[in-house]
């Protein structure tokens, strides 16, 4: 019955979503212990992995970054150049919490 099924679905993806976010919590505060034990040893030889037991670890440096619509149109930047630059994805996104009262 797809009634059965979705609620067996719903309940298997709150359990993983609070899994993820425990493990996300546990992964955040090993990372906290590590980085001070192998960032010396990368700052050294960047490009030499950490290897231990069978295991070999690399950083990998990253950048982020975002443009603000806005700070742009302060600077005079026309707006129809933002526009065409800017590039908008349409998503979903699936939220799931306990209702109230049941």
């Amino acid at each position: 019955m797809v009634t059965d099924t979705l609620v067996s679905l719903l309940h298997t993806l709150q359990d993983v979503r609070r899994q993820k976010s425990a493990l996300e919590k546990v992964e955040k505060g090993v990372l906290v212990d590590l980085k001070p034990l192998v960032d010396p040893m990368f700052d050294k030889v960047p490009d030499e992995p950490v290897t231990e037991d069978g295991l070999s670890l690399t950083r990998v440096a990253g950048v982020s970054r975002s443009i603000s619509a806005d700070l742009l149109l302060e600077r005079g930047v026309a707006p129809d150049i933002i526009a065409f630059a800017t590039k908008t994805t349409t998503y979903y996104q699936y939220r799931l919490k306990e209702a109230k009262g049941e």
